[in-house]
């Protein structure tokens, strides 16, 4: 009975239970009946909404036939129409409650059977318990299912990969012989649908094949549905399934599904040769003892599967533990690989080992191997690429079969295990198996016939014969188990961790020597010779002189040659040098032509010193031979001698720095020992320039900024980086000190470019926190606009950091434009084209003529604060003022005013037409943490009205 959840209306029935309902005239009598005025219920109103989805369960409900027959007696009939008679399943289908009649044991004789069939139950369980393997389990299992259930034969039949099956276990009756032990069955015996029916509904019972099975009443539920009966115990079954049982000689069957990690792993069939209907039909106590069967089988194979499985894996950690110990003792994986081999393929049962981890080859074993290991590791890598497989393990074993193709560095493999994951590159580890040649004994032919049907589609016709027959299976190897596809798994990370600390052992050796050496000369670098000297200075060992060596006129070498020729210089000046110290002795190369050597005497006398040096001289005095060309090097050396020239090594550096640099002076190639006189207003300039010369390297380089303000709006519009230098020892040292030594010196290029550099990333940075973002100004020299690339450099800036051109303005100052005016006027074009403004900076120092002005690609001019700080007390700068901020305005360009420090002068500024304002008056130059607090407190204090802070 088909009954609506809702209405409790019958929608639908089959049409056989007029035969066993007593006085019912037909079928449709029932549909459209509420269910309850012919079934009696009990007191449970919403009965209907809690039956379960899945499996039916058993109901304390009885038939009603007193309605149709109230007087008629139970026929001699072997069918009893006593209601007692009957026992009632149920579930749910959708919105539909499924309610299924089954007869049930109501004589003394019925009910002593089940009674003792339950009674049994613990026996069952406890004889299923006993078994520890599960080749013994399963015949015990059929066994006892053949027993209970009264079948003339159960087989436990297990699904194989390939979706064909073989059975397992068999036990029949004392009438019948087993015959399909061993035995394979195809996988269209039992199609994909009919797999998924049986991983829905466990237990199937059809009792018997012969059995016209009853047509539903009406034919389809209301709107046209098909009634789902997925989960029935009395469902009826595929007519061409009847015919392969009817082929097979079976009449009644029983099925209980084996479901392992929820993924279907076989059946347990039950065959009888005999209708199972009354008085032999399958009774509620025995479908019960059944179920609980199937469900000991199911736990008990997934035991015993997890502890075999269990058992192989043990093995697998003993020997990857083994081989662990063993990598981490030796020094090269390749020779422990090789020492272990056997152990390994004898644990895979395979004939080739192969590995590929970050640069680590290795491919070995007894299998053939026409190639070399790497061609081995390209042939599987192509293999990965073709088949796209993602990360994991992957197992073949039918690599020789028509339908794939043969690895051509492994000809004779049939079968490989393959653990891979990324890393930098793709890592793997593989093992491989030949072929088994099997004698596979199929339950038949595998073959079927079609038959074509009237509707034009093509049936499968079920197998008439099920007599043995044997292939011959080639091509293939012994299936992988799961266990080996994770010890495979295990012993890829294990291999791949062992490299990676041999590798960081090894980049650790590197680090650490390249940490305390030059890269270049393998000398010891500054930071080794330091500790030394400090070292040996706390402990008063007062007898070495550190000597201060430079290469006289080296740049030449390198402007000439190139740098390759002046590393080869430095190279052989090193080894010449290293060839005339002593052991005691320690030579360091500071970085570029700069060595230094702490030379131990026994003495302190500077004469001793002085000596050695001229040995040195005399031995860079020889021609250098670079690439046959005969370089002519002279060197110049500076001594100071601890503890009268310092207790420290920077005191000690600085005043040999100072001894250089006289010897230097006095026309090089000379050695010359520091005195008192050397630390003169001249030398501490040459310090300053030599230490402006590191500042880049060692970022003491620091940008500020400084506000623009639109005097209109009193809102601000840009800023001005500004650079500054704090050095190490001086403090903050001003720009007007640095920047002109800088350009006198030609460092003003690599501090022009530090200040683009970091003016853009300043820039980046605040658009990825979010924060406004201004344009921003930078300042660059003559020598920057000369060189050859400015424009292609800061372009590249702006591509790198993802910076519009918009973002960034350059200023170049007017004294620097006039100096070359047509390359000026190039550059700026180019920068205009590329989308970046251009300001002319210190306007009014110079020519300050509107004829170059126009001349020039301008989109600002910055009247010199010079004029800002005069203009309100001296007339003339006032009138100057007031015509540049004209000329700028006839040109249509933007007119900025630097220096404002008040606000009567940002008031004149404003009513005579200059556009923007920069100076103390708004802000000091702040920092890049500070500058868009700094923008918002201008803005609140001018639209406030308040003075401004100096």
């Amino acid at each position: 009975m088909a009954v609506d959840v809702a209405s409790g209306t019958i929608v639908q029935v089959s049409s056989g239970i007029a035969r066993h309902w007593p006085g019912l005239a037909n079928a449709e009598a029932l549909v459209g009946a509420p269910l309850f005025e012919w079934v009696e219920r009990g007191d449970r109103p919403d009965a209907l909404g809690a039956l379960p989805l899945t499996q039916p369960m058993a109901l304390p409900w009885r038939a009603r036939f007193e309605r149709t027959a109230p007087d008629r007696s139970p026929p001699e009939s072997a069918m009893s129409t006593n209601s007692a008679d009957w026992e009632c399943l149920g579930h749910r289908s959708g919105k539909l409650a499924v309610l299924e009649w089954l007869p049930q044991a109501t004589t003394a004789e019925q009910l002593h059977v089940q009674s003792r069939t339950i009674s049994d139950i613990v026996a069952v369980i406890a004889r299923l318990r006993h078994n520890d393997r599960t080749d013994t389990f399963l015949p015990e299992c059929a066994r006892i299912v053949q027993v209970f259930a009264d079948f003339d034969r159960v087989m436990i039949y297990r699904f194989l990969p390939d979706d064909s099956g073989e059975v397992l276990a068999e036990h029949t009756s004392d009438r019948y012989q087993p015959k399909f032990i061993g035995l394979r069955f195809p996988a269209t015996d039992i199609p994909a649908q009919a797999r998924a029916l049986y991983l829905t509904n466990r237990l199937r019972v059809l009792a018997d094949v012969e059995a016209a099975p009853d047509t539903l009443v009406p034919p389809q539920l209301p709107g046209g549905a098909v009634l789902d009966q997925s989960h029935c115990m009395l469902r009826g079954l595929s007519p061409v399934h009847l015919v392969y049982l009817r082929n097979m000689g079976v009449r009644a069957t029983l099925t209980m599904s084996i479901v392992i990690d929820g993924k279907l792993w076989g059946l347990i069939a039950c065959h009888h040769h005999a209708p199972k209907v009354p008085p032999y039909q399958i009774r509620e106590g025995l479908r019960q003892v059944c179920e609980l069967a199937a469900e000991v089988t199911n736990m008990r194979i997934e035991t015993l599967s997890k502890l075999e499985a269990a058992e192989v894996r043990l093995r697998f950690n003993a020997i990857l533990s083994q081989l662990h110990q063993a990598l981490m003792l030796g020094e090269d994986i390749t020779e422990v690989l090789r020492q272990r081999l056997p152990e390994l393929l004898a644990a895979f049962d395979a004939d080739t080992l192969g590995v590929c981890v970050n640069g680590l080859v290795y491919v070995a074993g007894p299998g053939r191997r026409p190639h070399p290991a790497d061609h081995v590791v390209a042939d599987v890598l192509a293999r990965l690429d073709q088949t796209q497989r993602a990360p994991g393990v992957h197992m073949w074993d039918d690599l020789l079969t028509l339908d794939q193709s043969a690895l051509p560095s492994l000809p004779q493999a049939a079968g490989m295990l393959l653990a891979h994951r990324y890393e930098e590159h793709t890592i793997f580890c593989f093992v491989t198996r030949p072929e088994v040649v099997q004698q596979v004994r199929w339950a038949g032919q595998p073959h079927k016939e079609t038959a074509a049907l009237p509707d034009g589609q093509v049936r499968l016709e079920p197998r008439r014969s099920f007599a043995e027959w044997q292939q011959q299976v080639q091509g293939r190897c012994a299936p992988w188990s799961a266990a080996e596809a994770e010890a495979l798994q295990s012993l890829l990370q294990l291999l791949s961790e062992v490299n990676k600390l041999r590798v960081n052992r090894t980049l650790h050796e590197k680090l650490h020597w390249r940490a305390h050496h030059d890269q270049l000369t393998g000398l010891y670098n500054r930071r080794t010779m330091e500790d030394e000297v400090n070292r040996r200075l706390e402990a008063r060992q007062f007898d070495a002189a550190l000597m201060l060596f430079d290469l006289d006129h080296f740049k030449r070498i390198n402007d000439a040659y190139g740098h390759a020729t002046g590393d080869q210089v430095l190279l052989q000046f090193s080894r010449r040098l290293s060839a005339e110290i002593r052991d005691c002795d320690l030579l360091a190369r500071l970085g570029g032509d700069e060595f230094v050597l702490v030379f131990q005497v026994g003495s302190l006398d500077p004469a001793v010193a002085l000596a050695f040096a001229e040995r040195l001289h005399q031995t860079v005095a020889k021609p250098f031979d670079i690439n046959g060309q005969q370089l002519r090097m002279t060197v110049s050396v500076g001594i100071a001698i601890p503890p009268d020239h310092g207790r420290a090594v920077s005191e000690l550096l600085r005043r040999a720095d100072l001894a250089l640099y006289h010897a230097k002076s006095q026309g090089r190639s000379r050695s010359a020992v520091f005195d008192a006189s050397m630390e003169s207003d001249q030398m501490n300039l040459y310090l300053l320039e030599r230490d402006l010369n590191e500042a880049v390297k060692k970022n003491e380089l620091s940008l500020v900024f400084q506000p623009k303000v639109d005097l209109a709006s009193r809102h601000v519009v840009g800023i001005e980086a500004l650079v500054r230098w704090n050095h190490p020892t001086r403090g903050e040292t001003p720009p007007t000190t640095f920047i002109p030594l800088a350009e006198r010196s030609d460092q003003i290029v690599r501090i022009d470019r530090w200040v683009m550099r970091h003016a853009v990333q300043a820039q980046a940075r605040w658009r990825a926190q979010g924060l406004a973002t201004l344009p921003m100004a930078v300042n660059l020299s003559m020598a920057d606009i000369m060189s050859t690339n400015l424009v292609e450099y800061l372009g590249d800036l702006l591509d790198e950091f993802q910076v519009p051109a918009a973002a960034i303005e350059v200023e170049v100052t007017e004294s620097c434009a006039m100096r070359e005016l047509g390359k000026t006027r190039s550059v700026l074009a180019a920068l205009n084209l590329r989308g970046i403004s251009t300001t002319l900076d210190d306007f009014g120092t110079g020519f300050s003529s509107l004829s170059y002005l126009r001349q020039l690609p301008l989109q600002s001019i910055k009247i010199d604060q010079s004029f800002t700080f005069s203009m309100l007390e001296d007339p003339n700068a006032e009138k100057l003022t007031q015509a540049i901020v004209a000329m700028g305005v006839a040109l249509k360009m933007l007119v900025v005013a630097e220096g404002v420090e008040s606000e009567q002068q940002m008031n004149w500024l404003l009513a005579h037409g200059c556009h923007l304002g920069q100076g103390y008056y708004f802000s000091a130059p702040v920092s890049s943490d500070d500058i868009h607090a700094v923008i918002s407190g201008i803005e609140l204090r001018l639209a406030q009205g308040a003075p401004g802070l100096h």
